[in-house]
């Protein structure tokens, strides 16, 4: 008798079962479909745009009254710990699964979905399981509705085909991928720390006590800011020389199966290296040094490079004008809001000596190099975890229990 079975979810060992999202969940739901008014206090109401890889960053969190929090508590849109809760919604829909463990009693919006198991059922399992490559493109092509705006629809999510198996294989397996993923938000948590004490540097050198002798610059004569190609008119000609094209979708998320490719044969600058300053121009600014593996660089990101000044400093000059840029591309939305180079042109940015400037970059380029490491050392833990969970998850790996 064979050990494996083929499934709708793939090769699974003979012993488990396929059963669905439904019938192992004790709620099914999502979060608020009104939004209260913003207003200052402690009660928050988090959305997508406050999940990150498996936790709510609070800093930008929409807060609300006491009276609409208590409303909302009643009526099934606050987490509890041990929930999994996936961005169900628009344009990371499905790309953010995690399991709740933070200690904040919270309350959603309706872009985020609340699957509370029941007895029997490991979370963290579970969540490992909506993330594997086959639940994912199953999720995606099955029970995902709209095509310029992604949303499930949760009485038909509930048919999510997933493995049933015992309690204690759940944990074992869960266990195994977990302790890759502490390493990863360990990593993740050092690189924060490090970030903010780069950036409290600059704050301190730059704006809070800078010299009056000191030369001024606009931020496009201290770096170079390329923009990328229209990628859609450099196809792959073959499946070897290819690379993905990063988007501002990718820059925030990572490269994905559902990144589009291009050539590799393009000019050298338009190939973005990891450690690239990356600066998204269009619709959601930002700015960031690229952790990920070689691309190409798409239409409405610059990549930002200079002769003369070491990448810390114009990434931060960058950094430091961007809530600016934000202010700026709202007033000129009409379908997308963006920036032009005639921005880059009046965003000031001051110059200290050259023996100055040194000093500076041997107490902050050894952060930045740490900082560089750190992403590196994620990255492999992140294939090391996606090439074993697809393993652990078909039988091809067994678990001791």
């Amino acid at each position: 008798m064979s050990s494996w079975i083929e499934t709708e979810i793939g090769t699974i060992p003979a012993n488990w079962k396929i059963g669905s999202l439904g019938e192992i969940c004790e709620l099914l739901t999502d979060g608020a479909h009104l939004s209260p008014k913003p207003q200052k206090s402690d009660f928050y109401m988090a959305s997508v745009k406050d999940m990150r890889y498996n936790y709510f960053d609070f800093k930008e969190c929409k807060t609300i009254s006491e009276e609409d929090f208590q409303k909302l508590l009643l009526n099934n849109c606050s987490p509890k710990y041990g929930d999994i809760l996936l961005s169900k919604d628009g344009a990371n829909c499905l790309d953010l699964i995690f399991v709740y463990k933070q200690p904040e009693t919270i309350v959603l919006l309706s872009s985020i979905a609340i699957a509370r198991l029941k007895d029997g059922y490991d979370p963290d399992f579970y969540r490992y399981i909506l993330l594997s490559p086959n639940i994912q493109y199953l999720m995606r092509n099955n029970y995902v509705s709209g095509s310029a705006i992604p949303r499930v629809i949760l009485k038909d999510f509930k048919n999510v085909p997933v493995p049933i198996l015992g309690l204690t294989e759940q944990k074992a397996i869960a266990e195994i991928l977990s302790s890759l993923d502490d390493k990863i938000d360990l990593l993740h948590r050092q690189n924060q720390t490090l970030e903010s004490l780069a950036q409290t540097l600059f704050r301190q050198w730059f704006i809070e006590e800078a010299k009056e002798e000191w030369e001024e610059k606009p931020l496009s004569k201290i770096a170079d800011f390329l923009n990328g190609l229209a990628c859609q008119k450099f196809p792959p000609q073959n499946d070897i020389e290819k690379l993905p094209v990063l988007k501002i979708k990718d820059l925030k998320d990572g490269i994905s199966e559902n990144s589009d490719y291009a050539t590799s044969d393009v000019k050298p600058e338009y190939i973005v290296n990891n450690g690239d300053v990356i600066f998204a121009w269009s619709a959601s600014l930002m700015v960031k040094i690229w952790d990920g593996e070689q691309c190409v660089l798409n239409q409405h990101l610059f990549k930002v490079t200079s002769k003369d000044f070491p990448k810390w400093f114009y990434y931060h000059w960058c950094k430091y004008h961007l809530d600016n840029f934000i202010a700026i591309s709202s007033a000129h939305a009409t379908t997308m809001g963006h920036i032009k180079r005639g921005d880059l042109d009046e965003a000031m940015c001051v110059i200290p000596s050259n023996e100055e400037l040194v000093k500076m970059d041997d107490e902050i380029s050894p952060i930045f190099e740490k900082i560089e490491t750190n992403s590196r050392q994620i990255k492999s833990l992140e294939k090391m975890r996606d090439t074993l969970l697809p393993k652990l998850l078909s039988g091809e790996v067994r678990v001791k229990i």
